[in-house]
């Protein structure tokens, strides 16, 4: 996994990128991976590793439920980011 730094750089071009969100999640849910790639880094969150499952509601014209898996790490880097360029 990479640092810290690299870490952070990768939430802040998710979340630039629009590939997640920049508020505060519905819901959070840990548990051991499924193999889903992370939203952060992109690498498989394997299931020896930690896994943290963020939930968005989506309302308006295509309402549902939009999930993003993350590695604790990652999903720690994203907290950052997000709270520093988004909605609390």
């Amino acid at each position: 996994m990479a640092d810290e730094a690299a870490l952070a750089a990768k939430a802040r071009d998710a979340i630039r990128a629009g590939r997640l969100p920049a508020k505060a999640a519905n819901r959070t849910f840990g548990g051991p991976g499924n193999g889903t790639n992370c939203a952060v880094c992109g690498k498989p969150v394997t299931r020896s590793q930690m896994e943290l499952e963020s939930e968005f509601n989506r309302h308006g014209t295509m309402p549902g439920l939009d999930r993003y898996h993350l590695h604790t790490k990652c999903f720690a880097a994203w907290e950052t980011e997000r709270k520093r360029t988004g909605d609390e």
